[in-house]
């Protein structure tokens, strides 16, 4: 009983924090953009007209591909499969940063979709969890370039070496959860005492065995990890060019080396603030504060967040009408169960 209440006591926490997150972090947006201007804002996110919204998407599908790539490459499997990644990777993202108030909706849904295409749900969860550490892996050897190419240009900047400091701490989480990975989180907590409830709950749940098996056989192909993460880099760059290609469209260019520094540390500070849904108010502060630090007024930092805000509903409200049709069909087929199981042999191994 004291367990069930404490469970409903922490769930209600948790929603308390996210609408917390959720107003606090509008209402600092919106407070930016009062401040520093609405019409001036308005005229410099104008500079860069539909042509410009239109283009910067067009840079953001190449970086969707380089990711489905990524992804793919953990299965090593035949082309026939691009699509279905392409697919799962688009809808990943949209979901992911238009419904951020469900927590991890983007992964679920997406290892869901590629259970359709002929992929066992055990290896879509596990290659998407893996995929998922490679990206965040990725991402803080890009946020080290980032603050490697500022602290060469600029050796005082302010709070470079505490942001230095603080992704080693983050690597250090990672490494800790790849750890986990491969040694077999089920394994781990098989080994709980029997009386514990946890341990009754995981053995209820059989798909987890087989995901776990699925994530600890993928970490055999150290090659398919490294090409993974090189296109996960890859895609982070390409970011960088969005943001240059964006900037250089509103008439206030920078260098493509102070625009990878920009979108490095604005990604890095999106993903420390996490459970900000939207990661609403971090990302115009982050363009604000990093802006300045390169010279960029506050009404063009503030209309390039702005910009990459419309980038995300232009690419990312076309993938979830798609998917929801799709599940209205296979809702009056029969077939949208939620956990879908592909009628195959479980697939623990991925292709060699």
């Amino acid at each position: 009983m004291r367990i069930a209440s404490a469970t409903r006591g922490g769930w209600m926490n948790l929603k308390l924090s996210v609408i917390a997150g959720i107003f606090g972090g509008f209402a600092f947006a919106i407070g930016l953009f009062v401040y520093f201007g609405l019409e001036p804002i308005g005229r410099a996110f104008a500079a860069a007209g539909w042509s410009g919204l239109a283009a910067l998407c067009g840079v953001h599908v190449l970086s969707v591909l380089l990711c489905a790539l990524a992804w793919q490459a953990l299965l090593a499997q035949g082309p026939g499969t691009m699509l279905a990644f392409v697919w799962a990777r688009w809808l990943r993202d949209s979901a992911g940063n238009l419904l951020a108030v469900l927590p991890a909706a983007g992964e679920m849904i997406a290892a869901r979709e590629l259970s359709f295409h002929a992929i066992a749900l055990s290896l879509a969860g596990a290659t998407t969890i893996v995929d998922l550490t490679i990206e965040i892996a990725s991402q803080l050897l890009f946020t080290l370039l980032g603050l490697g190419l500022l602290l060469a240009q600029r050796p005082g900047a302010d709070g470079a070496w505490w942001a230095l400091a603080g992704l080693l701490l983050a690597a250090l989480a990672v490494a800790g959860f790849v750890y986990l990975q491969r040694n077999g989180l089920y394994r781990l907590v098989h080994k709980l005492p029997v009386q514990h409830g946890l341990r009754r709950r995981f053995e209820r749940l059989v798909e987890v065995a087989r995901i776990d098996a699925a994530i600890r056989q993928i970490y055999r192909h150290p090659m398919r990890i490294a090409a993974s993460t090189m296109l996960h880099l890859a895609g982070w760059v390409v970011g960088a060019a969005e943001t240059w290609l964006g900037l250089k469209l509103m008439g206030h260019p920078l260098s493509f080396t102070a625009a990878l520094v920009v979108e490095s540390l604005v990604f890095a500070l999106r993903t420390t603030a996490f459970v900000v849904p939207w990661a609403a108010g971090v990302q115009e502060g982050g363009y604000l504060m990093l802006g300045a630090v390169f010279g960029l007024q506050p009404e063009v930092s503030l209309a390039l967040a702005l910009l990459k805000r419309a980038r995300e509903i232009v690419v990312g409200l076309p993938a979830l009408l798609i998917w929801q049709g799709l599940e209205w069909r296979r809702f009056w087929r029969g077939s949208g169960r939620f956990w879908r199981r592909v009628p195959s042999a479980d697939v623990c191994e991925p292709h060699a």
